[in-house]
């Protein structure tokens, strides 16, 4: 059976027990179905029993379903959570589970969902792509619809996100943005619903991006300086960027820093770690750590395989990955795996635009051989004239997105200075060092180099971090819309759509969002006056 008829049999609506649509959800087998926790709110919350309709089985009588022991994930303060496994009261034997599958997502990736909007009960379908992280604290992934496709409206959520590729559900459609016809919306992804709710991974295929060993990170010795350079390098390096660190043994302070910050930007790990140690500071992007491999014991082999598995190198679609490989000199065979596995890879890096971290617990046997790199740029130092210009070259190209980048993000907000314009006067040095040296010039070329080098280091360095600023200020705006957005769908749900406070109160939050520059202090003040507002009128839930 081609996954074309398959997920026919795991798609359901959801309804009251009055017949209306609430959302949707997805069987897992037989007898559980998933669900967002939003959705199941309408019917009473953690005790509520919606009615399910197997909407893909046409001789299948509806169902009700109640929510299991420890499968309740409500939305928490920071928007959080929001997930919900249901138990069936009596099995649907014709069912086939949905196949839940960690797979790395990418921008610009085809997406499909299938849910219940208003006037369609049947359900159709919605063609979408993704286009980055969002939400809160980076937990969801914003999908546009594609130009003709069925907008995102309210009864897509709960329902499963299928990689159009594959068929495979990567993730759960979780929010909706009202304005703009239903072309924005977001879903959380498979990996960040197992780090929520650990009862889901029996049905979860695809290895986890970060090796179990990592969890094993002690947050009470911890080298709070190193940790923050590890979190700076996740933040700041760009493709191509190699660093090799020395950790000392796994028992080490370093060591428990490295593994700490690799936790928290890995989606799946990120939602169960305890508090941080003071000092920390900002932390890494969830997500900004593609894959984490524990190289203790293990064959050159088996690395080269869990990095071709999870990054797939061989189709091209590794760019912008980041990739940590531990306890190198621990290895089964440490001389061969750095020689025929990690040499080749770091010296590949700028061509597969992906960032690697090297980390050995005890001296690095690539001391003196292959491209070295700073933590601090990800630019290697040394080497030829010319591979010297190669990194030059991509790092103004960088600088010029970035200040493309800048100029479509900061009118978009209040108080943001645009840098001003380098790239173009950058590029024209590069273009002089590299006719320096086709003229056979070598001697000047090397004597304004490492001049260059400075100057383009230092501008894309100040440009990383505007472009930091700046997402992080888009990021907590679609972390608003989103909050608005969910609590406007449940005051429809409570029927309260006409209530003028509540009226006057959206109206607020949604102009401080949508029109004119955002000032986010007071856009935030305005959604959590909508949000209060619903909550009171709501029995405060």
């Amino acid at each position: 059976m081609g996954f074309e008829q398959e997920r026919r049999l795991w798609r359901v609506r959801l309804s009251d027990d009055v017949g209306r649509v609430i959302g949707a959800g997805m069987m897992l087998d037989e007898w559980h179905l998933l669900t967002c926790a939003h959705v199941v709110e309408a019917v009473g919350g953690r005790y509520g029993k919606p009615v399910v309709d197997f909407v893909g089985i046409p001789q299948a009588r509806s169902g009700v379903a109640s929510v299991v022991e420890d499968g309740w994930v409500p939305v928490t303060e920071d928007e959080r959570g929001d997930i919900a496994l249901l138990r069936l009261e009596s099995p649907e034997r014709r069912v086939c589970g949905a196949p839940l599958r960690r797979m790395l997502l990418r921008d610009d990736q085809l997406v499909r969902a299938y849910g219940f909007p208003e006037g369609a009960e049947a359900g159709m379908w919605t063609l979408a792509r993704l286009v980055g992280e969002g939400g809160p604290g980076a937990e969801w992934v914003q999908l546009h619809r594609t130009p003709d496709a069925e907008p995102i409206e309210g009864g897509y959520s709960g329902t499963a996100v299928l990689d159009e590729a594959t068929g495979y559900v990567v993730g759960m459609v979780v929010g909706r943005y009202t304005g703009d016809g239903g072309r924005v919306g977001w879903m959380i992804p498979v990996e960040t619903m197992e780090g929520h709710l650990s009862l889901l991974k029996p049905w979860i295929q695809g290895s986890p991006g970060v090796d179990d060993s990592f969890a094993d990170a002690r947050t009470d010795v911890v080298d709070v300086p190193f940790a923050r350079a590890v979190a700076d390098w996740l933040t700041r390096s760009g493709a191509g960027a190699v660093w090799e660190v020395v950790t000392g043994e796994p028992e080490s302070a370093a060591a428990g820093a490295l593994r700490l910050m690799v936790l928290m930007a890995d989606r799946e790990r990120s939602t169960r770690l305890p508090r941080m140690p003071d000092g920390v500071g900002d932390l890494p992007r969830i997500g900004s750590v593609d894959l984490a491999v524990d190289a203790s014991g293990k064959t050159a082999e088996e690395v080269r395989l869990r990095i071709d598995e999870r990054l797939g190198l061989t189709d091209g679609a590794a760019w912008g990955r980041t990739v940590v490989v531990d306890g190198i000199d621990d290895a089964a065979e440490p001389e061969r795996l750095v020689r025929e596995v990690l040499d080749p890879l770091a010296d590949r890096a700028g061509e597969l635009g992906i960032r690697l971290m090297l980390v050995f617990r005890r001296r690095s046997p690539r001391q003196g051989s292959g491209v070295r790199a700073s933590p601090e740029s990800g630019v290697p130092a040394g080497g030829g004239g010319v591979e010297r210009l190669e990194v030059l070259e991509r790092a103004v190209a960088e600088l010029a997105a970035i200040e493309e980048h800048q100029l479509a993000l900061a009118p978009r907000f209040d108080g943001v200075a645009v840098l001003p314009g380098r790239a173009r006067r950058l590029r024209g040095l590069v273009r002089q060092l590299d006719a320096a040296l086709t003229a056979g010039d070598t001697a000047w070329a090397e004597r304004h180099i490492g001049e260059c080098e400075r100057a383009v280091s230092s501008a894309v360095e100040e440009g990383r971090r505007l472009r930091a600023r700046l997402d992080d200020l888009l990021d907590r705006r679609a972390v608003l819309r989103a909050r608005l957005d969910i609590y406007a769908e449940m005051a429809s749900a409570r029927g309260l759509v006409e209530n003028s406070v509540l009226i006057r109160l959206y109206a607020r939050a949604w102009d401080q969002l949508y029109q004119g520059p955002c000032e986010l202090g007071a856009a935030w003040a305005a959604v959590d006056a909508y949000v209060d507002a619903v909550r009171g009128l709501g029995g405060g839930r």
